[in-house]
């Protein structure tokens, strides 16, 4: 196991390690069954929720010993807003395994039982949301994708195909305990909360961690009432001028500015829009690349009339929490 792990480590080092600010369209394909030799039934020496109990927080934790946790898949990439992971779920809690490769919707379907086996993975955490992947040899993260299929068969097992999850109600009160996150539920009644944060980069090649390669588009609506931006619905919001007086994190630059000298390129865009729960302000966040990016939030839910309840995946982003809709499906507007 030790010179798997060096091998790895080596072979990652070569690789571009991707944040989590943006992903590719995934790729599109036909469900197909599970040849019967590749499914599998392993015995789980460890549930998911005392796996997390194992880690510290910055500190990713190296897995060395012959764990195996089992549980069913929650989450599809086809809609396109979920990115190169999946979720799985046991009686106990849910968590990301990061399976670098998109398609995935092909591979493991909703409701399949999947079995990982730990030794030599790590268990680390993105912004305070735990996940399973490899060590990062670059240190910039706490895991890496594990995406060459070699890896991945020595530790993804695909099982049998039960009945989809369904998902747990949760109110206010169940929102931040631990052994919610990475769960597939509920959330209802809840309110549009005026608010969405969009990080915008003018030059889609250049540093995005330059402050002058940043334009923020947060504590107001700004406009935007759709769930996220295609490249072309991007464009339409931009040329349209409501965003004119937003200006670069250094402030050297208004989006007009940047327009008008042909320095703003177009993008498939996330955006988070904020939505209240009890005392907490829920970011749902949406990709560009979803299929539902473009769609537009019913105005009776924007202006405070309706409330819409959402189905997806539960997370933790900085202390505050997070939301990922698996597709439309999961959005539903109230009669009030």
């Amino acid at each position: 196991m030790k010179i798997l792990q060096n091998i790895t480590a080596i072979i990652i080092i070569s690789l571009t390690i991707v944040s989590c600010h943006e992903w590719d369209p995934v790729l599109k394909g036909k469900w197909e069954d599970v040849p019967k030799e590749d499914i599998v039934k392993l015995e789980p020496n460890i549930t998911i929720n005392e796996l997390k109990k194992l880690y510290t927080a910055g500190q990713p934790y190296h897995i060395e010993k012959e764990y195996i946790i089992g549980g069913q898949v929650t989450t599809s990439d086809q809609a396109g807003n979920m990115y190169r992971s999946i979720y799985i779920q046991d009686q106990t809690g849910g968590i990301e395994v990061k399976i670098g490769k998109t398609g995935l919707y092909n591979e493991y379907k909703l409701g399949q039982w999947v079995y990982i086996k730990l030794e030599g993975l790590t268990l680390g955490a993105y912004e305070g949301m735990l996940q399973i992947g490899l060590e990062d040899p670059t240190g910039e993260y706490e895991t890496a994708y594990i995406d060459l299929q070699y890896i991945i068969n020595q530790h993804v097992f695909k099982g049998e195909i039960g009945s989809p999850v369904s998902p747990i109600v949760l109110t206010d009160t169940d929102l931040m305990k631990e052994e919610n996150m990475g769960k597939y539920v509920t959330l209802e009644n809840l309110r549009y909360g005026n608010q969405i944060f969009c990080l915008i980069y003018p030059d889609q090649m250049g540093d995005k961690k330059s402050s002058s390669n940043r334009v923020f588009l947060d504590e107001k609506t700004w406009g935007i009432t759709t769930w996220a931006m295609s490249q072309k619905k991007m464009q339409q919001y931009a040329e349209s001028g409501i965003w004119d007086s937003a200006k670069t994190a250094d402030d050297a630059k208004t989006v007009k500015e940047l327009r008008e000298n042909g320095e703003l390129e177009y993008a498939a865009t996330y955006v988070s829009q904020y939505f209240i729960l009890g005392n907490y302000a829920i970011q749902v966040r949406t990709s560009g690349y979803s299929k539902f990016a473009d769609d537009e939030i019913d105005p009776d839910v924007l202006s405070g009339n309706k409330s819409i309840t959402l189905s997806g995946i539960l997370s933790n982003y900085r202390g505050d929490p997070q939301f990922t809709i698996i597709d439309s499906q999961g959005i539903k507007v109230n009669n009030q």
